[in-house]
């Protein structure tokens, strides 16, 4: 198989994510819980992963990261126990995530909250003259939400500059940085950002179902989920502070082990070696595309604002067929369709055609994955009769 879906779950993992995950499974009982040595132990290590994320975020105090179910349940934890009053205001881009859009759109419905969206062009992903204008005109927003890196187009948006006119104008700021962790640096005090939420599955090459939500405490989050903690149980009710108001029931400790001995490797590794490797083949990857005058390449194409993430369509045929064809002729994994994130799809005009075909980068793609895929264009192009016209 050749693998180009890392913008939907990296794989492989380095062996140290599979064999902490074993080990843990097979020796740690639940932190929080109990006087066995094993329980002791699963605690210390649970604050060792909290170090490790907050080492590589620059997050001051490890206890303001809770371990989540996932980048999803890390949003809407962030977006449903913000303290909402009819009226309020929300911004967000034009290319957000359904995981981002759906919590809004929900606090829009049930709690009469505005959202305002910040128009996209390929140029300008995210149009900041048009973002003051908002902060300044529109005095209800309390929070500035956004992604960091678009899952369809791999476009970068200027978090630092937006976190810090969000924190000039006295406004909340959290970032979905599901395509960029392990990617890009993070800094959450140089980005002025006051939530955070972080997947294990992708570009820190932990397993699924685990993720990381840091709230600073300025922020005076509610709380989402209730339940016990393994801390104040003897009180009815629930503490609205990290991490206990996140980790909520018995935490799936083996999973946060080997998310946090990914995002180790991460730091081990280096994110500038990684991204070397990933812009060289993100480069392969758009010259062997754009050398097909039958397909149609999104967004911008600049090296340097983009994440290894790459969309594009045949006109005339649908993503899906394609993507089909390609790993059941070719062994090509890929991704087609929407991508959870019909937001995206609007502001590049491809909502009406299916969506897109997206091929993505990680650390383990190698050149012949790339080769492999446009070899398999080159004897695909022939048979739906595209022309050069398209």
């Amino acid at each position: 198989m050749f693998y180009l879906d890392n913008a939907a779950t990296t794989w492989p993992k380095p062996e140290i994510v599979y064999t902490t995950q074993n080990q843990s499974f097979r020796e740690m009982f639940s932190p929080k819980r109990g006087t066995s040595k094993a329980s002791r132990a699963g605690s210390e290590k649970l604050m060792h992963a909290r170090q490790v994320l907050a080492g590589l975020f620059n997050i001051a105090d490890p206890l303001q990261i809770g371990f989540t179910s996932g980048c999803t349940h890390s949003l809407n934890f962030a977006i449903q126990a913000f303290p909402w009053q009819p009226g309020d205001g929300v911004v967000m881009s034009a290319i957000e995530h359904h995981a981002l859009s759906r919590p809004i759109r929900k606090m829009a419905r049930e709690r009469g909250i505005q959202f305002f969206v910040v128009p996209y062009t390929d140029e300008n992903p995210f149009d900041m003259a048009n973002f003051e204008n908002l902060l300044q005109t529109e005095l209800s927003i309390r929070l500035i939400a956004t992604t960091h890196a678009s899952n369809v187009i791999g476009s970068v948006l200027p978090i630092q500059e937006i976190g810090s006119l969000a924190h000039r104008y006295g406004k909340f700021y959290l970032v979905d940085v599901a395509q960029s962790a392990g990617v890009l640096p993070i800094d959450v005090q140089t980005f002025h950002i006051d939530m955070m939420a972080v997947p294990g599955h992708k570009s820190l090459y932990g397993p699924p179902g685990v993720g990381a939500v840091y709230v600073s405490d300025k922020v005076p989050l509610n709380t989402f989920l209730e339940g016990g903690t393994g801390n104040d149980s003897g009180k009815h009710p629930m503490q609205s502070k990290l991490p206990e108001s996140v980790e909520v029931g018995t935490i799936a400790l083996p999973g946060i082990l080997a998310f946090a001995a990914g995002a180790q490797w991460v730091q081990e590794t280096g994110l500038d070696k990684i991204h070397l490797h990933e812009k060289h083949l993100l480069k392969m990857l758009l010259e062997g595309l754009h050398a097909f005058p039958e397909i149609m390449v999104y967004g911008h194409q600049r090296l340097e604002e983009k994440t290894p993430v790459v969309s594009f369509n045949i006109p005339g045929v649908e993503p899906k067929e394609l993507g089909n064809q390609l790993f059941d002729t070719y062994g090509i994994a890929i991704r087609a369709g929407f991508h959870c994130a019909p937001m995206a799809h609007e502001a590049i005009q491809t909502i009406h055609s299916g969506g897109t075909v997206r091929a993505s980068i990680g650390y383990f793609t190698q050149p012949e994955d790339i080769e492999a895929l446009l070899q398999a264009l080159k004897k695909e192009i022939p048979r739906y009769n595209v022309s050069c016209s398209l």
